[in-house]
């Protein structure tokens, strides 16, 4: 870790983590899935990838980063606002459309702030990956409706990124985790060095 990354960025990364990883297990247990498992599953998971996206924005700003923390805060109010439209229209369309757009455009700021900050902000270093992998599914999700796969593969194809995505930011997340830790221990004097005069 840096000397500029202060806060906890395991928090916010293992928080998107969870959220992908639920919503991804979710798309591989279910059976037969239909629009409103996609609507409301999908929305869900839109939803709470913006708050985890907010709360990284949030640490951001703590760190005195100002263009992370505005882009990250334009990438969360896409997500937010994505899950709100497809819960509340519940349809394959919404679902492509809303969620699409936030992955394209969570996607771009992804791949952006890795290219600019991966070297000064630690989270960064992942999304190269987020960033890709999203990109990648918004491109997919257009073939599926293309050749009228219906809410089966679309949550199928989305499902996949999620489980991807959970596995990367686990396994930065639980790293950045060990580091705070380790750090936090060799700052803390030992107690035979509390004890001279």
């Amino acid at each position: 870790m840096g000397d500029s990354n202060h806060g906890n960025p395991w928090v916010p990364i293992l928080l998107r983590s969870a959220t992908a990883a639920a919503f991804g297990t979710l798309t591989v247990f279910w059976q037969s899935p239909g629009v409103g498992v996609l609507s409301v599953a999908g929305g869900l998971y839109l939803l709470l990838t913006g708050f985890a996206v907010l709360r990284m924005a949030v640490l951001a700003g703590a760190e005195g980063k100002p263009r992370i923390r505005g882009l990250q805060r334009l990438e969360a109010a896409v997500y937010l606002a994505a899950g709100l439209a497809v819960l509340a229209l519940r349809s394959v369309e919404a679902f492509l459309i809303a969620g699409g757009l936030a992955l394209v455009v969570g996607g771009a700021v992804e791949l952006y702030l890795w290219n600019t900050s991966r070297k000064t902000f630690l989270p960064a270093r992942d999304w190269l990956i987020t960033g890709g992998v999203s990109l990648g599914t918004a491109v997919i999700l257009v073939g599926v409706q293309l050749l009228d796969l219906g809410a089966h593969a679309m949550l199928g194809v989305t499902g996949g990124s999620a489980i991807i995505i959970a596995v990367m930011l686990a396994t930065s997340g639980l790293g950045a985790r060990w580091d705070a830790r380790s750090q936090s221990g060799q700052s803390r004097p030992s107690p035979a060095a509390q004890q001279k005069p």
